[in-house]
């Protein structure tokens, strides 16, 4: 695969920034996360360690990549020297020397940070918060990766669907969401894919199951796809027959109080309060009717990246941020109801990045 020179110099932007971050406070940083590593470096191996501080950049990683991992960091033009070793922090001890290392508290096993302290002669330091904002911005080249993922999701939910016959089950429609992403150029799914027909609607995680698919009157499909290592995340809702008089309610009003949310969206806006115009909205819409997770998500390297998107969350969006709005109502036993979409933060709203049409009843489209 080949790598624009633009690429090339984002790598270095990034590699820079840290370096910069480590400068202004005299500390170095290690990524254990094999995503913020790709991020750094290129490098897609599994296991990985990585030291950063202003001048050096050191990428540790075991036998298995001896070969890999110098031919993609050359290849992404960084200059990161590659240590192929079982046990990495006793040289990071070396290079960290008296100062203070910071890690992602989250990544990093309990043994680690035992080992890191008792090596090291500073402090480590939780730097949660730096790696969650470090990919929320996303730049050019990640933005058209993540479209052309989006795209390919909605072309092969389009096809999948047009193949639905009366033996077709949701595991089988599964299978044949994930192939077809796959022949348009996915490497594979982003996620298991969600395919929920009747009552099995109702779970908002369901697992595809033998149920067929066109014996109940509607359909839930969660779907996404990786594309060179970036996720697409969409739902939809397909009516199958005539739905009931609630379930074309509660259709619509979860459309609208998605629209409503995506509308309102601007860059400085704090994520809890889109969580409350979709919750507002649907809050005792239908009777024994659920909103049961969060209305939403950033989405990247990773299908579930900062900044999250619910009641209680005080992440502020910005400019250049790939986001979900998913909200939806539950109805236990009987059917639920989500409509999902991906969209980029511009500087004065959205840009959707999904397309595909929504279909509140049947043969009745939005967008």
């Amino acid at each position: 695969m080949m790598i624009s020179e633009d690429e090339i110099a984002i790598h270095l932007q990034r590699l820079t920034r840290v370096g910069d971050w480590c400068a202004e406070r005299n500390a170095c940083f290690i990524a254990l996360d094999s995503f913020t590593i790709r991020w750094l470096t290129g490098f897609t191996g599994s296991n990985g360690v990585m030291y950063l501080d202003q001048n050096c950049q050191v990428l540790f990683t075991d036998s298995r990549y001896a070969e890999q991992a110098p031919v993609e960091i050359a290849r992404h033009g960084v200059d990161v020297k590659c240590v192929i070793g079982s046990d990495p922090f006793n040289r990071i001890a070396e290079l960290a020397k008296k100062r203070n290392v910071h890690l992602d508290g989250e990544k990093c096993s309990w043994s680690a940070k035992e080992k890191i302290e008792s090596l090291i002669e500073g402090d480590v330091i939780d730097a949660h918060k730096f790696c969650l904002e470090l990919r929320c911005i996303k730049d050019k080249s990640e933005i058209e990766k993540i479209r052309t993922a989006a795209e390919i999701t909605c072309m092969a939910l389009d096809n999948a669907l047009a193949e639905l016959n009366p033996e077709t089950t949701e595991r089988e429609l599964a299978r044949n969401i994930e192939s077809l992403m796959i022949e348009y150029g996915a490497l594979n799914a982003a996620y298991p894919p969600i395919v929920a027909a009747g009552k099995n609607s109702a779970l908002p995680h369901a697992r595809p199951s033998n149920q067929r698919i066109l014996d109940t009157n509607l359909l839930l499909v969660d779907v996404g796809a990786n594309f060179e290592g970036y996720c697409s995340d969409m739902t939809r809702m397909i009516p199958l027959s005539e739905l009931n008089k609630e379930q074309k309610y509660a259709s619509q009003i979860v459309l609208d109080a998605q629209i409503k949310a995506i509308e309102s969206i601007r860059p400085g806006m704090r994520a809890k309060e889109v969580d409350g115009i979709c919750r507002d909205i649907l809050s005792n819409a239908i009777p024994g009717g659920e909103f049961l997770h969060g209305t939403g998500h950033g989405v990247g390297l990773e299908i579930h990246e900062y900044p999250r998107i619910n009641s209680k969350s005080n992440d502020m969006l910005q400019e250049g941020m790939v986001i979900t709005i998913e909200p939806g109502i539950y109805i236990e036993g009987s059917y639920g109801i989500r409509w999902e979409d991906l969209l980029l933060i511009t500087d004065t709203g959205i840009e959707y990045l999904t397309n595909y049409k929504k279909l509140t009843q049947v043969g009745n489209s939005h967008g």
